[in-house]
């Protein structure tokens, strides 16, 4: 993860809401470029508020805390992590107090528990403080495997793990009622995504499968909410980039060139995209990947 200019860009998170004709009010809340712009989601039930994903930093965390008490939102009732990336769980730590149900796939839980220790060596050789990151992994308290239907005030949260292999493993929430769906990692809307490797293909065959649920309001893992045009245009971006590195997949590596040709040609057909400078990384994997298939790899 690039995370430039951390402490000027702190000041970035917002918070913001969007009304849905049936259920309660979805209010999101946007981090930090340092935390790649991700996306978490809350909204208040008789039975507590619910927290889709988790920012990063404790000033994150710590700034949603205080946008839910300014809401009457807190305690918090129950929170659902849709990966186990940093910049969308982490922040759980500062949010749940004790007798939050944390709810989360088994390979969730797992990532997180086994993950932590080197993603955070890693992030603070990358220059996060210390006091900036949480000194324990989220604990989930609830997992299931496949999928799992919670019900709230007469509608549901279906709760799924998407993805074909190759894609990025994800959960995703879907409420049938009001058509709303928390997409997690599989979009990011107007924000180059990390691909690490993922097989776009499968990519965007999971993305044609969110897209047949029939979602009226698509809300990204990364970026702020919208309709079900975020799905097709995350397909659209990761067709791009493939298309974009495949004349180049003969070549044992790419060359610095290279590499800026490729991205002037993406960021030129996607000016509005916020992080170019992820593009590196996940064109280099994208390569690599590519690679793989011509000499017959997996």
């Amino acid at each position: 993860m690039r995370l430039p200019r951390f402490l000027l860009l702190l000041s970035t998170v917002a918070v913001s809401s969007l009304a849905t004709a049936a259920g309660p009010t979805v209010r999101s809340f946007a981090g930090s470029e340092s935390s790649r712009f991700a996306s978490a989601y809350w909204f208040r039930t008789e039975r507590g508020s619910v927290l889709v994903d988790a920012p990063f930093l404790t000033p994150e965390a710590e700034a949603l805390r205080a946008a839910m008490r300014a809401a009457a939102a807190l305690p918090l009732g129950a929170a659902i992590l849709t990966g186990g990336q940093p910049e969308l769980s982490w922040g759980l730590v500062a949010l749940a107090a004790p007798g939050t149900r944390v709810w989360a796939a088994r390979s969730t839980a797992s990532t997180l528990e086994t993950a932590f220790p080197g993603e955070r060596e890693r992030l603070l050789r990358a220059g996060i403080p210390f006091a900036l990151l949480p000194r324990t992994p989220p604990r989930v308290t609830n997992t299931f495997t496949g999928s799992l239907n919670l019900g709230f005030e007469g509608y549901t949260l279906r709760l799924f793990e998407a993805g074909e292999a190759g894609a990025p493993p994800s959960t995703v929430v879907f409420v049938p009622e009001t058509g709303e769906l928390f997409a997690g990692g599989l979009v990011w809307n107007r924000i180059h995504p990390v691909t690490g490797g993922s097989d776009l293909g499968a990519w965007r065959r999971t993305l044609a499968g969110l897209r047949r649920l029939g979602p009226r309001v698509v809300y990204p893992g990364y970026g702020e909410p919208g309709t079900a045009e975020l799905i097709d245009r995350m397909s659209e971006y990761l067709g791009a980039l493939e298309e974009a590195v495949r004349p180049f997949a003969f070549r044992s590596g790419l060359s610095a060139r290279d590499l800026v040709s490729i991205r002037k040609s993406l960021v030129r057909t996607h000016r509005d995209w916020r992080l170019p400078s992820i593009l590196d990384s996940s064109l280099k994997a994208e390569h690599a990947r590519l690679r793989g298939l011509l000499s017959g790899g997996e």
